[in-house]
Formats: C-alpha cells, structure tokens, sequence
C-alpha cells in the first residue's frame, strides 16, 4: 500500500476562535527502534498575530518555535528532558491587507521517536521582529504501540493530494457545522496478518451536570470486517456526518477479533464550530427584527426606518460591520456566531407560539451561547420539571421551571441577577 506523508502549508481556516498559536501532537508506530513511538508535532499560527516588515519583496515575517519535552513519571512528577528542538518559519505577501487576515495559518510540523509515557510539551514562538513570545504547555501522553496490534492517532484532515500522496491535518481539531463530512486518517499495525471487525463512531459529548457526567449521544457508526496485512495499514476515510450541531463530538475507532474480543481503540475529541452565515439567515425583516438581543433601541429604529428595502439592507450591513472582529476579511465572525445561536434556538426551542430564539432558553442560548453544564430535573412528587444552566466561563447560572408541564420553560430570576452568580 503507498504511504501518506503528513506535510504542512499556509492554509485558509474557517475557524473563528483565535489564539496566538495552536498546537496538535499525533502519536505513530515507531519506525527507528523495537518499542520507540513517532510524535508528529504541529503548530498553527494566525498571520494577523505575526509582525511584517515592508521590503523590496513585499511584507516579510518570521518566527522562530522552541520545543522542550520534559519526561514525568507515573505520579506526575519531573523527571529529565529528552528532546529540545528549535525550527523557523519565513513567509512574505504582497500587500499589507495580506498580513492582517485572521483566517489564513502558517503550520509548521516536526518529527521524532521517544519512548512512550507521560510527558509535558513546552512550546515557544517567538516572531523575528517583534521579539514577542507566545506559551504553550500540554499534558501528553504517548502510547505503547508495540503490541501485535495497534492504531495510531486519529489525524483530522485539512485536505490530502492523492497524486502526490501528502496530507495535511487540521491543527486544532475543529470542523464546521456546515460541513457534509470530514476527513480522517489513521494507521493499524499488526505483526501477522489477521481478519478483524473495525468500528467508526462518531458520538457528540454533552455534561449532564455540574458534577461531569456524561451521557454520549451516537450520531454516525459504521462496522466492517478487514483483513489487516502485517505490518502497517492505513486508512484515509471519510466520516458522512452532515449539518452537525455545535459542541464536542469524540470520533472512535476500536478493533475487535471475529468473536468479539476488543483488541485495539483509539479515539480524539472533534470540536465542531460555526458555518457560514447565510445558512441560518432566512429573511432579511426577520434577521433584522433577532437583533433585539444585541441592538439598543435606537439602532433597531433605525435600521427599521429605512426608507425601501436597500436602505435598510444597508443599514443592516452598517450594524454588523461595525462589530465585525476582523474588518478587511470577507467574514464577519460575531453576525455568523449570533445568527448561528438565533437559528440553534430556533431548532431546540420553538413551540407551537413562539420562535425558539424568543423563549427564555432561546434568550439566554443567544445572549451567552451553549452552557457548559446542564442539570435536567424531571416532575417530581412537590416539584415542578427545571432546568439548570451553568456557565463556568463566566461564572452564572440560570434556572428554567416548566410550571405548566408542557416544556414551557420560564427563566427563575433575570440575566442581570446577582442570584444568577456561582460564586
């Protein structure tokens, strides 16, 4: 079978969160030494956050990333350093506009052999002109994959070229919601050949409560039988998962023998973001009419005065781009995330009244997005069904009690409460 190579580009990224870098560690089969695990280590980092210096050639900037590997023992302390390596990075664009747009990434990868164990990952960029430096540290655990069968990490693609045989992960793991699926590669090792049952499921992960736990909700599985060569086999595959919702998804693959025994899993967290906007915005008089969460009254009177329909097309457009995160981009990442939330809204909550975005969980679901926690309380003996949302990030809670038994959820005290604080 030919070999995939994982290769790095600077790439175009819908992702909306930003960070001054992100980093990916893919753990493979070792190919130097009896029992060693190959690390393929990435790091992205937005354009925007880089400093460019005008020359003959353009816009030029540079970074320089410092990684140190710090081996820890079974109780979690510091034992030695076992690798430390630096590497650069240069790029130039041909206008300045071209050093300012968030969603293009420079990745950059590198690749070595250590034991398995537990490890602390230290990075370091630090840009050329600048002189600032950014810090990343991770808890990294690399697996033993020496048994006579493994897989290796899953690795999410940003796209592969089948002619030349490369690929290029995803660094950091997200995909959008509007995406029709996404792509996967992945290697099993065996030291015979062997015929096997191989699993792909993809589950979305919800907290329950503030105590963590868990209830996993299937939203794609697929079980075939393979024969795997010895040696290694890969697997490029496409998981047909379509219009997922936003939140957390673990993507699974386990290997059992014919009779049912497990002989090998691997899994990895998927964190879908948000899609496109149009998709979510079905009328301009209705998208104009959500902005009362997040317009003060003046600007909504406004927008709505216009004389004709392009007038208050405009003057719609002038709202949002005056909150836009990253002018100069053809996106605008605030206008996607609320009209994503107001359509989430409408999808979970409306009734046969309301639109969902105009319920009280649609309300607080637009004003704060997904809460961390959910505590579902059902009718019981003296108390009504509620809800509890928790809001770690900052630090609120909000209580719905349904008092009519029909899923009419009324919000327990304002937003703006003190009650609401968790602490």
């Amino acid at each position: 079978m030919t070999a995939f190579l994982l290769t790095c580009v600077l790439l175009a990224s819908d992702a909306t969160a930003q960070q001054d870098f992100e980093v990916d560690v893919l753990v493979s089969r070792g190919e130097t030494g009896p029992g060693l695990s190959k690390v393929d280590t990435y790091t992205r980092i937005p354009i925007s956050k880089l400093s460019f210096i005008n020359t003959v050639n353009g816009f030029s900037a540079g970074y320089d990333v410092k990684l140190d590997v710090t081996q820890l023992s079974e109780e979690g302390r510091i034992r030695n350093l076992v690798e430390s390596k630096i590497w650069q990075s240069k790029m130039s664009v041909d206008t300045y506009a071209g050093t300012q747009m968030d969603a293009e990434f420079d990745v950059t990868t590198q690749t070595f052999e250590i034991n398995p164990g537990r490890y602390i990952f230290e990075y370091s960029v630090t840009d050329d002109n600048s002189k600032q430096t950014y810090y990343r540290e991770y808890d990294v655990f690399v697996r033993d994959l020496s048994g006579p069968v493994a897989i290796s990490d899953i690795t999410l693609l940003e796209s592969f070229d089948d002619q030349n045989f490369t690929i290029v992960p995803k660094v950091g793991g997200r995909v959008q919601s509007n995406e029709k699926g996404f792509q996967v590669f992945y290697e099993i090792y065996a030291d015979d050949g062997r015929d096997v049952v191989i699993t792909q499921q993809v589950e979305r992960t919800r907290s329950d409560d503030a105590t963590g736990a868990r209830a996993d909700e299937l939203v794609y599985s697929k079980e075939e039988i393979a024969t795997l060569e010895k040696g290694r086999t890969q697997y490029l595959v496409t998981m047909p998962v379509a219009e997922l919702e936003v939140g957390t998804y673990r993507l699974s693959v386990d290997v059992e023998s014919l009779d049912g025994r497990p002989v090998a899993s691997v899994s990895r967290r998927v964190d879908v973001a948000w899609s496109g906007l149009y998709d979510h915005i079905e009328d301009i008089d209705q998208a104009i009419a959500q902005l009362e969460y997040i317009a003060k009254k003046r600007d909504l009177n406004f927008i709505k005065s216009a004389p004709n329909s392009v007038e208050r097309q405009q003057r719609f457009n002038q709202f949002w781009d005056r909150r836009d995160p990253t002018p100069g981009t053809t996106r605008n990442e605030r206008m996607e995330e609320y009209y994503y939330r107001i359509a989430s809204a409408n999808r979970q909550y409306s009734a046969s009244i309301l639109d969902g975005w105009k319920t009280d969980r649609g309300f607080v679901l637009v004003r704060f997005g997904e809460p961390d926690h959910v505590q579902h309380k059902p009718y019981s003996f003296g108390y009504e069904p509620y809800e509890v949302w928790v809001y770690e990030r900052i630090g609120r809670q909000f209580i719905f009690v349904d008092e009519t038994g029909f899923g009419d959820y009324q919000l327990l005290v304002p937003v703006w409460d003190e009650r609401t604080k968790l602490y």
